[in-house]
């Protein structure tokens, strides 16, 4: 019975691919890694322990210090961070918001674990009109979402209407300035294991990280994503990378990367010039080479 509702959904994945409407289908079909949890404490360990693959990553996108703001949490999936707001913060509101029904529906059983008062709103990729007054949110939350999006020039423009002119938006996107991009992608997935190697490295990208059927995955370089933000009407800056441990792991495959004389040189002048901190951790002009970049915005102040 398993076998037969995957290869449906398959199905229906590859037909909504086909209409290029873009990524609600899939994320119907295929929920960020999670799984039932019998107590707040088992709920509370998962945020730790996933919070931990990816070292630096909660101080770059903290859920504390938001007592008696109004937060969304837009594509907050099955609701790991929905619980970090709720555990750490005191929010006067807390909005978690997705594409995708069955994420919410395991978001909200998660929440209720948690007593967490928290509304859930489901979205419309194509449309993505948020439900909320103008400038009535503080704190916009978006980790590992704006990268799959189909429409996010409006998604901006719907930040920018909702933002309190003091608030902010703290996003994680993925970074094509990292060791996933140059040496996973770049080497170990295109030459070591001959994968999609008449694809360039971009394209490749999008089928080594939510699965080989997510059909938009992107990844920014710090200026290019910063300049989005900035033609939506905000200012903003890079505040960080966090390095995921699968990355760590390939490290050990850098010598034979930079050994294979068909190693592209933009990739091997990355991998190359990489240095590291005193937890061995790669830097790339002195920034952890992590695939997850993080930023912080505001609204520009328009001068009367």
């Amino acid at each position: 019975m398993l076998t037969k509702i995957a290869v449906h959904l398959s199905r229906k994945i590859k037909r909504w691919l086909a209409s290029g409407k873009g990524s609600a289908a899939y994320w119907n079909a295929s929920l960020v890694a999670t799984r039932p949890f019998r107590t707040k404490q088992e709920s509370l360990e998962h945020f730790h322990w996933r919070n931990a693959q990816y070292p630096g990553y909660i101080d770059l996108m903290p859920v504390g210090g938001q007592d008696g703001k109004v937060v969304v949490d837009y594509g907050c999936g099955p609701g790991n961070d929905l619980v970090g707001f709720s555990v750490f913060s005191k929010p006067s509101k807390l909005y978690g918001m997705d594409v995708s029904a069955p994420a919410l529906q395991v978001a909200s059983q998660r929440i209720e674990l948690h007593e967490a008062p928290v509304e859930l709103v489901q979205l419309d990729e194509v449309e993505n009109k948020l439900p909320l007054d103008s400038e009535s949110v503080d704190y916009i939350h978006t980790s590992g979402v704006l990268h799959h999006c189909l429409n996010l020039d409006r998604i901006l423009e719907e930040f920018y209407r909702i933002l309190k002119p003091t608030g902010q938006v703290s996003v994680m996107i993925y970074n094509s300035e990292s060791v996933w991009f140059h040496l996973y992608v770049g080497y170990m997935w295109k030459l070591k294991w001959k994968k999609n190697k008449d694809l360039s490295t971009r394209e490749a990208f999008r089928l080594t990280t939510d699965g080989k059927e997510c059909p938009i995955s992107r990844c920014y370089e710090k200026k290019e994503f910063i300049d989005l933000f900035s033609k939506a009407g905000f200012i903003g800056s890079h505040t960080g990378n966090a390095m995921s441990l699968h990355e760590l792991g390939c490290m050990d495959h850098r010598f034979d990367a930079l050994a294979d004389r068909s190693f592209p040189p933009e990739h091997r002048d990355f991998i190359s010039n990489l240095t590291f901190d005193p937890r061995g951790f790669p830097l790339h002009k002195g920034e952890i080479a992590g695939i997850n970049a993080c930023f912080t915005f505001s609204k520009q102040q328009i001068s009367a």
